[in-house]
């Protein structure tokens, strides 16, 4: 996120337009004035020029905006329906990945989480996974499971996250193999086939500036994990007050100590019903 020191103001953003025009414009004079050696043919090829040049660049960057727009939209409305089923039942999940599968390869679905494609029957299992985690080989093996309980004669394992290297090996020992498909990948295929709104993107929007809030801080700077980190940090700032006799180093101790403390209190604190 940027600062608002980061980008120029409307009046800088003004002068630089004008400023470039006026470049090329002159730059378009020049041009017809050195092969005519003619001041008023010159201006007046010069000018035609660079409105021609004017218009394609607009259209060009029309054409630029309208695809950023495109892609914006793909890449929320992805990122929506990943966090939709993330939250869905499982049973839920695979029937909603089954059905976005079968618009994306028009394939034909044969009830739940089954489809019918190049006459073959697909059994679609989803493994929700929360966003940097990675499915394991055991996703694997019970969508393997699975589908021979349901006599498929293939399965997809749908990731709302990745797949480990265990998994991906797993999926590949399987006969037949099982079909792996990732997070990023689904998200592309529900992006394409379902764009976000405009309603839909300051929602997002929204979301994404909430900044971290107290709860929050305090479940990261009090993790039981990083006791021993603020012990170690005590022990070496007591050991640079005694060599040095900084006042500084005592207070940061202390301080420390203090957060080792509240660590310790807070990991009790986790296992209280």
């Amino acid at each position: 996120m940027t600062s608002p020191f980061d980008s120029k103001n409307r009046v800088a953003t003004l002068l630089d337009r004008l400023a470039l025009r006026l470049l090329l414009l002159l730059l378009c004079v020049l041009f017809f004035y050195r092969l005519w050696r003619q001041s008023m043919l010159s201006l007046l090829a010069g000018a035609a020029l660079f409105a021609l040049v004017l218009l394609t660049l607009a259209l060009f960057e029309r054409r630029t905006l309208s695809l950023r727009d495109r892609l914006l939209r793909e890449r929320i409305g992805g990122a929506i329906a990943l966090d939709e089923l993330l939250l869905m039942p499982a049973g839920r999940a695979g029937e909603t990945v089954c059905a976005l599968l079968s618009d994306v390869l028009g394939a034909q679905t044969l009830g739940g989480a089954s489809m019918r494609y190049e006459g073959e029957v697909w059994l679609i299992r989803c493994a929700q996974c929360m966003q940097g985690s990675s499915a394991s080989e055991g996703d694997v093996l019970a969508a393997h499971r699975a589908r021979v309980e349901a006599n498929a004669d293939k399965c997809a394992l749908v990731s709302t996250g990745g797949f480990s290297p265990a998994a991906t090996r797993a999926a590949e020992w399987m006969d037949p193999p099982v079909r792996l498909i990732s997070g990023r990948q689904l998200a592309l295929m529900a992006g394409r086939l379902h764009p976000a709104t405009d309603e839909e993107i300051a929602a997002h929007a929204r979301r994404a500036r909430v900044p971290f809030s107290f709860a929050r801080i305090r479940a990261l700077a009090l993790s039981p994990t990083k006791q021993p980190r603020y012990l170690l940090c005590a022990f070496l700032l007591l050991l640079l007050y005694l060599a040095c006799g900084s006042l500084l180093a005592l207070l940061s101790c202390l301080m420390a100590f203090v957060l080792a403390l509240l660590c310790r209190k807070e990991n009790r604190r986790a296992f209280r019903l």
